[in-house]
């Protein structure tokens, strides 16, 4: 009686599997073939190109903050023939504070570089280029 229950029991989980096999498959068969008809290929579409808007978007917004941080290291120097001040790359002020440096023997003191929000100074300001024949004055 007891291998009678389990035969039975054997037979009736096999057949539960089995049907619920079947109804696995035929609905991912569905959803394959319903994943490439026209409106479903058209939505796939539409959604990839939305994604690669964002992503040239996002790209294009991390270049922008590259610049404004780029911008915000430059730092102001007044150029020596004619006096106006420039804003220089932070590279380009190293090399020629050690130009500097090396021409006249002083080691200049670095001074915090400038936020992102200080006022630029203007090209015509007769500071600098008051400053700029000061330091020349006393180079000699």
């Amino acid at each position: 009686m007891r291998r009678l229950y389990y035969f039975t029991a054997g037979v009736a989980l096999g057949v539960a599997a089995a049907r619920r096999t079947r109804r696995a498959k035929e609905a991912a068969k569905a959803a394959f073939i319903a994943k490439f008809t026209p409106s479903a290929i058209a939505a796939d579409v539409a959604d990839a190109i939305a994604e690669l808007g964002q992503a040239v978007g996002s790209f294009a917004s991390d270049i922008r903050m590259g610049a404004v941080n780029r911008r915000a290291s430059y730092r102001p120097m007044i150029d020596g023939p004619t006096g106006d001040v420039v804003m220089l790359p932070p590279e380009r002020v190293a090399a020629i504070t050690e130009r500097r440096a090396l021409a006249t023997g002083v080691i200049p003191a670095f001074d915090a570089a400038p936020r992102a929000n200080d006022a630029a100074p203007r090209a015509n300001d007769a500071a600098p280029r008051a400053y700029d024949a000061a330091r020349r004055a006393a180079a000699r």
